[in-house]
């Protein structure tokens, strides 16, 4: 572990605690995980967590080549290789070669992945609000700053 010198940091403090911030945030992504597969499968989507991940992150792009996709949703290669297998033959997405590397494959939505795309945000538009509900106005912009202000420090 990556720590600021002269500033002890205990192996309970980041992780082994059920109420530290690690488990606090892995317990977080969990329980988004378990709501989110949970509204996918009530919508009868037939989507997964991962799956839902490439539909997010290419409905955001024009195009992805596969190694950023595989990056972006930090997935391997080649899993994510038969993941796209079977998302393409859903017709949700079409791959083609790169123009400027023929070896590079390039990855784009079709139109039923972007009108399968629209119902996935209003998914998450209201698992984030569930989520949150607990919290005040000043809450939720304290915490988002707060996650901000610690993502920014661990990307230094």
């Amino acid at each position: 572990m990556v720590h600021a010198p002269n500033k002890p940091v205990s192996a309970s403090s980041f992780c082994g605690e059920p109420d530290s911030l690690g488990m606090l945030l892995h317990f977080v992504r969990q329980g988004l995980i378990k709501h989110l597969e949970q509204a996918l499968a009530e919508q009868d989507l037939g989507l997964n967590f991962t799956q839902y991940r490439v539909l997010k992150t290419l409905a955001g792009v024009p195009q992805i080549s596969a190694s950023e996709l595989a990056r972006r949703i930090e997935h391997d290669p080649g899993a994510l290789t038969r993941l796209l297998d079977k998302m393409q033959e859903r017709g949700f997405l079409h791959r083609h070669p790169c123009p400027e590397d023929r070896r590079s494959v390039e990855i784009s939505l079709t139109d039923a992945g972007r009108a399968l795309a629209r119902p996935l945000r209003a998914i998450s538009d209201r698992l984030t609000e569930y989520a949150l509900s607990e919290l005040s106005e000043e809450e939720k912009t304290t915490l988002t700053t707060l996650l901000q202000r610690v993502r920014a420090t661990l990307e230094k």
